[in-house]
């Protein structure tokens, strides 16, 4: 069966995503709808929001994507969810690959026999669309930066040996891309009213809420948006906005 016939024929069933609106953004969960219209989609804050939805038919959820800041509380409550929704695929949504790693590791320790999906968040918006179809249909996508952790060889070292050098490895990994991330913000001095409007667009305020609420004109904050963007070498206000999140409340970043 296709993708696209899976879709079909599973027309009425939900998905749902699981973080705050920074983790999934409305515009995505629209598009997410306007691509597959047959499938409900929704964003739910916590997994106690999403438990607590008591549906009559929990078996018509077809998948629950959980965004990378809740690694920690999927590794705990990977039970309770598989529970609620017993025909669910559970999904890691990341967009940090060492993360992404070290989750796994995390339940391969703790669940080694529960089934996860993984869902990059850093693809071109088809392939995303691709890689969430597969979801939506109960598939499943290994990405090549978890094959060293999915998949372990025959050779002379035992697969628990072979899956403990993969998690240290990615255990290092993770935490040199910290001090990396660190460092580079070190370097970057924001002016106050930069901060000021950076937090704000990281909250997902547009420029006319931004600018009532610092009393400043719409120019000037672009003017300070587009020296932000500048400033952290980065693409967008979303990517600015992300930035944001993973230096938030260092002191160093505000000159």
């Amino acid at each position: 069966m296709t993708s696209k016939e899976c879709v079909h024929e599973f027309s009425g069933i939900a998905c749902y995503f699981v973080g705050n609106s920074h983790d999934f953004s409305s515009s995505a969960i629209d598009l997410a709808t306007i691509s597959f219209s047959s499938v409900k989609f929704e964003r739910l804050e916590t997994i106690d929001e999403l438990i607590a939805l008591n549906l009559e038919r929990p078996d018509r959820v077809r998948s629950v994507i959980l965004n990378q800041s809740m690694g920690k509380t999927l590794v705990d409550q990977m039970e309770r969810i598989q529970e609620a929704f017993p025909s669910a695929t559970i999904a890691f949504a990341y967009r940090q690959a060492e993360l992404a790693k070290s989750f796994l590791c995390k339940m391969r320790e703790l669940h080694p026999r529960r089934r996860v999906a993984f869902l990059p968040m850093n693809r071109d918006l088809d392939r995303w669309l691709t890689l969430l179809r597969l979801l939506v249909c109960g598939e499943n996508f290994v990405p090549d930066e978890l094959h060293d952790i999915f998949f372990q060889g025959n050779d002379t070292a035992s697969t628990s040996e072979k899956t403990d050098h993969a998690c240290e490895a990615a255990r290092v990994a993770q935490k040199e891309a910290l001090e990396a991330r660190t460092a580079k913000a070190v370097g970057i001095r924001l002016t106050t009213r930069e901060a000021q409007v950076l937090s704000c667009v990281a909250e997902g305020k547009q420029n006319k809420l931004i600018a009532n609420r610092l009393g400043l004109s719409e120019h000037t904050v672009k003017l300070h948006i587009h020296h932000v963007i500048a400033k952290l070498g980065v693409n967008n206000r979303t990517e600015a906005a992300v930035w944001f999140l993973e230096n938030h409340g260092s002191d160093h970043l505000v000159q």
